[in-house]
């Protein structure tokens, strides 16, 4: 008996080819500013007016950009790791998944974009580049395989470089249990974090200055010496230069190795009907807050909080090329996002549909440092920096400095705003923000090297 395919053969008809596997690629860029991707150039905040800043070297997602939508002014929530992509998975702000800095686990309970989407026929593969998101956070939870086998040690944590993460993705792919069918994954990039010593030396010597001859060589020491120069004012233009061309060789260097996996995909064929998600965990303070330089954590200035969100659609997720939305929206909203263009109803959290009509709901976002000085009767962040951005305005509180807000503009550089009235409404919003977090959450025991990992970030104070 021959087959059906040998039968259309024999009568001259061609056979039906084979669908399109759908693909929702989730690719996360840790500690990557907006104005870390050239697509940002318009909305940069680093080196205005500065003729001979390094500029970023992102042509694969700058092409991303150019294929699809980019938001111009995306806000992350938390300067932190776990507590963003917490965000991101679950469609809630801190206050509302309850995960306040690294080391805490996703709470039981709460749904997840992947749980969502696998309940709908699709497999989930995660992997990621570093140890802060091993699976024991629960930040994996509804995926069918978390691939968090990294094994490159960096002082007291393990990581591994964006071309081994992208090699483990597309390995991941190849062994996926079911074949053709619908398939979620996330790929996570840890580079831009630093210390900034593993970009390939050809990324790195193609934006470093060959004159300069300081003391910042690229180093794991390097961003030590950057805080300490920063810190007794003896920080050079040289110097600053030469600290952003080394961030931006560590970016440039998962801009490669997005492109690979995107090759890598494509090849597969798994582009022709897909969504991909570009987005920024967090963002990185410089040189900007001169008291509290090269880090994350204390701050949520728009350079610690303005990340880049990009999706592009083909197929069935097809969206226009070359839009650029810039109403504030907020990392909340990609898991809504998400769920509406594969057709699915009800939302995901709290998050609000990024392609839908109107203005989106206020951004708000809460420092997760210094750990040592958390509150021990309310929620562990009240005291600490904190931020909302409405539209084009942001107002900023810093408890621990002192009972001063600041009203700035959502614009390059965050200049300051004279309104008053402005900025009563907007810290109205935030006050009533903070009178609904919850309450205080203990501390999780960790183990022996999970806690190495969390202090070699800087989340817990020595």
């Amino acid at each position: 008996m021959i087959g059906l395919l040998g039968l259309l053969v024999q009568v001259g008809c061609d056979p039906e080819p084979p669908a399109p596997t759908p693909l929702i690629l989730l690719l996360s860029l840790d500690t990557t500013r907006a104005d870390a991707l050239g697509a940002y150039a318009d909305v940069a905040h680093w080196g205005r007016g500065e003729a001979s800043a390094p500029r970023p070297r992102t042509p694969r997602l700058d092409a991303l950009a150019a294929a699809g939508t980019r938001f111009a002014w995306a806000m992350a929530h938390s300067p932190t790791t776990l507590s963003s992509h917490s965000s991101v998975m679950t469609g809630l702000d801190p206050h509302g998944h309850r995960v306040p800095r690294n080391g805490f686990p996703l709470p039981e309970g709460l749904p997840t974009l992947a749980e969502r989407l696998g309940a709908a026929g699709y497999e989930g593969i995660g992997v990621v580049g570093a140890s802060v998101l091993a699976a024991e956070t629960g930040i994996g939870r509804g995926f069918a395989m978390w691939d968090d086998a990294v094994s490159t040690r960096v002082r007291k944590r393990f990581e591994d470089p964006a071309a081994q993460v992208t090699a483990r993705a597309l390995a991941a792919v190849d062994r996926r249990a079911r074949p053709g069918e619908p398939l979620l994954l996330f790929v996570h990039y840890f580079d831009a974090h630093s210390p900034w010593d593993s970009a390939p030396p050809a990324l790195r010597e193609g934006l470093v200055d060959p004159a300069y001859a300081g003391a910042i060589d690229g180093s794991g020491r390097s961003v030590d010496l950057l805080v300490g120069m920063s810190r007794q004012g003896v920080l050079g233009s040289a110097d600053r230069r030469q600290a952003r061309a080394l961030y931006l060789a560590e970016v440039a260097a998962i801009d490669l190795a997005v492109g690979q996996l995107l090759d890598g995909l494509q090849i597969r064929g798994l582009l022709e009907e897909s969504l991909v998600v570009a987005f920024g965990d967090h963002g990185e303070t410089l040189d900007e807050v001169p008291a509290r330089p090269y880090g994350h954590g204390l701050d949520v200035e728009l350079v610690d909080i303005h990340v880049p969100l990009i999706l592009r659609g083909t197929g069935r997720f097809a969206l226009p090329a070359g839009r650029v939305d810039t109403r504030t929206v907020r990392l909340q909203d990609i898991g809504a996002t998400v769920l509406s263009r594969a057709g699915l109803s009800g939302g995901l959290g709290e998050g609000w549909d990024l392609l839908g009509p109107g203005a989106p709901p206020p951004a708000f976002a809460e420092a997760t440092k210094p750990a040592g000085q958390e509150s021990q009767q309310g929620w562990n962040n009240l005291p600490f920096a904190r931020a909302v951005v409405e539209g084009e305005g942001m107002l900023l509180r810093a408890p621990l400095l002192g009972p001063e807000a600041r009203l700035v503009d959502r614009a390059p550089g965050q200049p300051l705003r004279e309104d008053a009235d402005r900025a009563s409404a907007l810290d109205a919003i935030l006050r009533d923000w903070d009178a609904a977090a919850p309450a205080h959450r203990p501390a999780p025991a960790l183990s022996p090297e999970a806690e190495a990992g969390l202090r070699a970030l800087g989340y817990l104070d020595p």
